[in-house]
């Protein structure tokens, strides 16, 4: 298992060589993007910890999944601090904006791997002003966060690749955010929800920060079938209250 951020962030430019490169099979093409992490205003490094017993012996296993959680947690918070200076700069109204993304993603399992397919399912969105602040939040969530297992592909002439999807939609109930990825069976898939589940519960939030413990307390890990999902919801209230109290 590896993470896209273990070093410094790579952008990934998809060329004509490099798409005409990819083995596809069926008809239509499909969709190859550049794949490129954000610059952030801030970090969270320092500021999301673990308890000893990860930080003393950790396992490869356990190494490697802490970080694939810190690294979306960080990112959601990184949105919620985005939709805020929306909200104060007046870009985006709760009480009337809505959106939904969707997009399902396969990455070929080659060595220095940039590109992949990127099926864009759903875009649905009020108010225009959003779109390149949910674009963004889009790519960090592409690459199911390194927790999919590399399967054989049909799209890629049956070479192997990882498939993932996410969804992350707000509404009048709630803002929920969603990452699917596929794993070998069942079995594996319960194996790993289950190690998320116990990997995640020696991480704290800082405190004191309010955006931070409401992800931590609405973050989930489960299993259906041969998926993994990760799943943080934060209800119209708690929302509500993030947007009006995060510091600009």
């Amino acid at each position: 298992m590896t993470n896209r951020r273990t070093n410094n962030s790579l952008l990934f430019l998809t060329t004509l060589g490099v798409y005409l490169g990819l083995v596809l099979v069926g008809g239509a093409a499909p969709s190859v993007f550049a794949h490129g992490a954000l610059t952030r205003p801030f970090e969270l490094q320092d500021e999301i910890e673990i308890h000893d017993d990860l930080d003393t012996k950790p396992d490869n296993e356990s190494a490697a999944l802490s970080l694939s959680i810190k690294t979306y947690l960080e990112d959601v918070e990184y949105f919620l601090g985005t939709l805020q200076k929306l909200r104060n700069s007046g870009k985006f109204d709760p009480s009337r904006d809505a959106f939904e993304v969707t997009q399902s993603t396969l990455l070929p399992c080659v060595p220095a791997n940039k590109v992949g397919s990127y099926a864009a399912n759903a875009f649905n969105l009020k108010n225009d002003s959003l779109r390149p602040s949910l674009e963004r939040f889009s790519k960090l969530l592409t690459d199911g966060y390194s927790l999919a297992d590399c399967l054989p592909s049909t799209r890629f002439d049956g070479k192997e690749a990882t498939s993932s999807k996410f969804t992350f939609k707000f509404d009048n109930s709630s803002l929920s955010i969603q990452v699917a990825v596929q794993k070998a069976s069942p079995v594996v898939a319960k194996n790993l929800s289950d190690r998320l589940v116990t990997v995640f519960a020696n991480f704290t939030p800082t405190a004191g920060e309010l955006a931070r413990q409401k992800i931590f307390e609405n973050t989930k890990f489960k299993s259906k079938n041969d998926q993994v999902f990760v799943v943080t919801r934060l209800a119209r209230a708690d929302l509500d209250a993030l947007l009006a109290t995060r510091a600009q």
